[in-house]
């Protein structure tokens, strides 16, 4: 691999011209190492490398076209400043758009050289070290250790350093704001605003307004079905500028296909987030996140609240990891808090015991399941009956209709 102090790599097919601008580079203070061949090159880059490339345009099966594409499979915003003839500008030029650094022409300037490589190394700078601040943040911030966690922090790190529009899906509590937050926090247009609507049919109209407040940040919406067609297209053709105003973020329960299908987002608003669709899992599809994430709420509801943090028995675990946390995270960081403060006793919550009792009828076994977690909505809202429906995801006439079913009253849970 690469040494790290080589901060220039140079190709060129002719050794006496690879010669000639080590030895410049060299005495300009650059560490420099030559390739006659592109592709030997490649093989000494390693992720994450703070340096550019520097390479002739045209050599001998390896257009400057194909010697960009070589080095971005890896890594798309690898700095190449390309050196050319003049009969090889157009060619340049094309590369430039595709994506290349710059050019110049031959014969080659020095002084404009020098200027062209130390702007391009202080951007590569800049781009690792915002690289690695989030990979840091995100590994820090985000907890989990499940395959999906990981790599739900590997896509956020990639996609944070464009501003291609991101579509988030799955169940409440999965992650879907939290990872839109941390796009923002993480890319370009972090100094921006950061403005989220739930669209509505009474909302849906003042669509400018909220594109308005997002200039130079980042759009959350929610619900784009409930957007005109006209609406839907403005937002689109905004999204396939150049120079994006604001970055554009999605967040709903399914995959965009399905609403396609059915007739609820025009097709050229599906493309802008084709690529780009993120499944949220649920808890309980990645188990193995549990349990750290319910310790990360404890501390840091026991830090907020001042209060010593208390173990977590074995059996006490078990059934937090046994439990389906139909709520997802939203629901597992309530019952942390309330385990910190002692308000409600988690080894009611989970009741393992249920899961180790005798074989019962099935009727009464639901039965006992949909009590208790209706009793737990009513703990954690404090019997607030509008929230405790918000959380169950039900109306208030079938909520109430459950309670008085299971003797559940609201003023009993209110402290």
């Amino acid at each position: 691999m690469l040494n790290d102090e080589c901060s220039i790599l140079l190709i060129d097919d002719d050794v006496d011209v690879l010669d000639a601008y080590t030895q410049m580079l060299e005495q300009a203070g650059y560490r420099v190492r030559g390739f006659t061949h592109p592709f030997e090159a490649k093989e000494w880059v390693k992720a994450d490398w703070e340096g550019i490339v520097l390479s002739d345009v045209c050599m001998p099966g390896c257009s400057g076209i194909d010697l960009m594409t070589l080095f971005h499979q890896d890594d798309d915003q690898l700095p190449i400043l390309l050196i050319t003839g003049h009969g090889d500008v157009p060619m340049a030029v094309d590369a430039v758009k595709k994506g290349a650094w710059d050019f110049l022409q031959k014969p080659v300037d020095p002084g404009k050289l020098l200027i062209l490589i130390e702007d391009a190394l202080r951007q590569r700078r800049s781009v690792i070290a915002r690289r690695q601040y989030c990979q840091q943040t995100l590994q820090v911030e985000l907890i989990g250790r499940s395959e999906w966690m990981n790599q739900f922090r590997q896509r956020l790190q990639q996609l944070a350093e464009t501003d291609i529009a991101v579509w988030f899906y799955g169940e409440h509590g999965t992650g879907r704001m939290t990872g839109a937050r941390y796009l923002h926090q993480l890319g370009r247009n972090a100094k921006g605003p950061f403005v989220r609507y739930e669209l509505t049919p009474e909302n849906a109209g003042q669509l400018e307004t909220f594109i308005d407040q997002a200039q130079g940040g980042t759009l959350v919406l929610s619900h784009p079905e409930y957007l005109t067609r006209e609406q839907q297209h403005h937002l689109a053709r905004l999204q396939s500028l150049e120079h994006r105003p604001f970055r554009l973020v999605g967040v709903g329960s399914a995959s965009l296909v399905e609403q396609v299908a059915a007739n609820q987002i025009a097709a050229e608003l599906y493309y802008c987030f084709a690529m780009t669709q993120i499944a949220c899992q649920s808890l309980s599809q990645r188990p193995d996140d549990i349990e750290p994430l319910f310790r990360h709420y404890l501390r840091k509801a026991c830090l907020r609240l001042n209060h010593p943090v208390p173990e977590i028995a074995g059996e006490l675990l078990k059934g937090i990891m046994r439990r389906a946390w139909p709520s997802n995270v939203r629901e597992l960081a309530n019952a942390a808090e309330l385990f910190a403060v002692g308000v409600l006793p988690l080894a009611e919550t989970v009741n393992p015991q249920l899961l180790l009792q005798e074989p019962t009828p099935l009727d009464r076994r639901v039965e006992e399941y949909e009590r208790q977690i209706i009793t737990e909505a009513l703990n954690i809202h404090q019997g607030r009956i509008n929230e405790v429906a918000e959380y169950l995801q039900i109306p208030r006439k079938k909520l109430y209709l459950r309670m008085k079913k299971y003797g559940l009253s609201k003023e009993h849970y209110k402290f």
